[in-house]
């Protein structure tokens, strides 16, 4: 799968290079992003008929290693800018993830009966393009539409647990029907986990110049992802794989400043910008049981699961880069 993820990200870039220099006169920027993230990717699955649901957190906070191309037209209200990014985790996230679990009464708050925390190792890709025509300009600086398409690959391996559970165990061997509380751990893979996210994306973007070498941008817009995911339970020999349409926004400031005049034919600069992106969909899981499992029979198959997969993710990034 990892490698069916990276090669979308190989195509947008060349196509993004392609276009970039096949249209002449323009300014080019490349840089190298260092990125600073936190957040996480969760999904929520509720089984109303069987009076449960369970909640898996997986930690986004880590470093992130990337790089920008960016060609923009000179033309004022008929100007253009075409921008392309990638970037990938240089390591493990910080945190741990967490494995929540509730009793469903109707009409009544959920009831929690289980959470265990589990270290992860992850492997994180990121991509984006993004088309920006001028809708106005002037000595202020630029309005513009930003039109694009993002892609993310995350896969995490969860090893080891540790908690705690609400059983009722005593008296032997069926309980009183008042459960005790128990601690809970184990080791080595407990489950691999890997969500995929294709974004569209449309919004506008701001840039004002208060200065010579200077500028600020402010982009903010929607965005509506096809999600989608596969959780393998290692432990319980169970595999289950959603995927939908949602719904999402995002929103980026930055500030740059460029040393150099215009005639310079190298002119660097640094960047610093912050950003914003959360992403919701409501999808139907399917489960199948493969061989090993004993709660199941394997081939046991259940469909129509509720399953809602969402994001929060925040980042800071420091750019160093060169405009010719």
């Amino acid at each position: 799968m990892r490698l069916k993820a990276v090669f979308p990200v190989v195509v947008l870039l060349f196509t993004a290079a392609g276009i970039l220099f096949a249209a002449p006169g323009l300014t080019w920027s490349m840089s190298v992003d260092t990125i600073v993230t936190t957040g996480d990717t969760r999904y929520l699955m509720e089984e109303p008929a069987a009076g449960v649901s369970s909640e898996l957190i997986f930690p986004l906070n880590t470093l992130m290693a990337g790089a920008t191309l960016r060609g923009e037209s000179s033309g004022g209200r008929r100007g253009w800018a075409f921008e392309s990014s990638v970037a990938v985790n240089l390591l493990t996230p910080f945190g741990k993830m967490e494995d929540w679990d509730w009793f469903m009464f109707f009409g009544t708050p959920r009831v929690p009966f289980s959470y265990t925390e589990s270290a992860a190792t992850m492997f994180w890709i990121t991509a984006s393009a993004s088309w920006q025509p001028v809708l106005a300009a002037g000595s202020w600086g630029k309005l513009s539409l930003a039109l694009g398409y993002r892609f993310q690959y995350m896969h995490q391996n969860i090893n080891g647990y540790n908690g705690w559970v609400y059983d009722d165990l005593l008296p032997a061997p069926s309980g009183d029907g008042q459960p005790e509380l128990y601690s809970q751990s184990g080791f080595g893979l407990v489950l691999t986990y890997w969500v995929l996210y294709n974004l569209p994306t449309a919004g506008m973007g701001v840039t004002l110049t208060p200065a010579s070498g200077a500028f600020l941008r402010l982009e903010a817009g929607l965005a509506v992802p096809y999600v989608s995911d596969e959780d393998d339970h290692v432990l319980r020999y169970k595999l289950s794989t959603a995927s939908g349409l949602g719904f999402g926004g995002y929103a980026r400031l930055l500030a740059r400043y460029t040393w150099g005049n215009t005639e310079s034919r190298l002119r660097p600069y640094l960047q610093l910008a912050g950003s914003a992106f959360a992403a919701k969909a409501n999808t139907q899981q399917t489960q199948t049981y493969y061989t090993g499992a004993t709660e199941e029979s394997p081939g046991t198959r259940y469909s129509g699961i509720d399953h809602q997969i969402s994001t929060r993710q925040f980042g800071v990034a420091l750019t160093g880069g060169i405009e010719f």
